[in-house]
């Protein structure tokens, strides 16, 4: 069986600090109605959930007057902030780092969070949907950036290793993975992802 490149944990040591997470936060908007996703089912009378509904919806704060039914819609129905987590790489230390535009796409707020847990508020810069990159652009903390640099794809060989270096969502667990260069130039398509 084929040994890796015995490098690669030097490799890892070296970029650590310029692999991070990103992440967001985005408001959604609920949607209500008869198809909404967050509509209470319409149950007959005397149905077995429709007692689990009402015990639900007295877990709420009731408002004067209103039905348990009532009361547990308009919670459904109410905006909601939800939270996303992915990597991405510092690619600049005056401060930009790139990611997946999947990772920040509609995002209200984006932050990156560095090796040490420095969370730093971030802005988007720019995208490309095709390729889904995203850049973004953050200040730079007082100590000083590791940044990862871009290679020369044309340099790239056929069965060459390469790494590939992420945060994990879990802080305790950074992720490396190796791979085996098997084509140059392919046609991906480049369609929307």
């Amino acid at each position: 069986m084929a040994r890796g490149p015995d490098g690669i944990a030097d490799v890892a040591e070296k970029v650590i600090d310029a692999v991070v997470n990103i992440s967001t936060s985005q408001t959604v908007e609920a949607k209500g109605g008869a198809e909404g996703r967050g509509a209470i089912p319409q149950l007959p009378p005397g149905s077995p959930f429709e007692e689990f509904f009402d015990d639900f919806s007295r877990i709420a704060v009731a408002a004067p007057g209103a039905t348990p039914r009532a009361v547990t819609e308009a919670r459904i129905l109410q905006p909601r902030k939800t939270n996303s987590l992915g990597s991405g790489f510092i690619v600049d230390t005056a401060g930009i780092a790139v990611t997946n535009n999947h990772v920040i796409a509609d995002a209200d707020e984006i932050n990156i969070i560095m090796n040490d847990g420095t969370k730093i508020k971030a802005e988007l810069v720019g995208v490309d949907k095709k390729t889904d990159l995203a850049v973004l652009k953050f200040k730079p903390p007082a100590k000083p950036l590791v940044a990862v640099k871009f290679g020369d794809s044309d340099k790239l060989r056929l069965g060459e290793w390469v790494i590939r270096d992420r945060q994990s969502v879990q802080p305790w667990r950074h992720r490396d993975a190796r791979a085996i260069v098997s084509a140059r130039n392919r046609d991906n398509q480049l369609r929307p992802l």
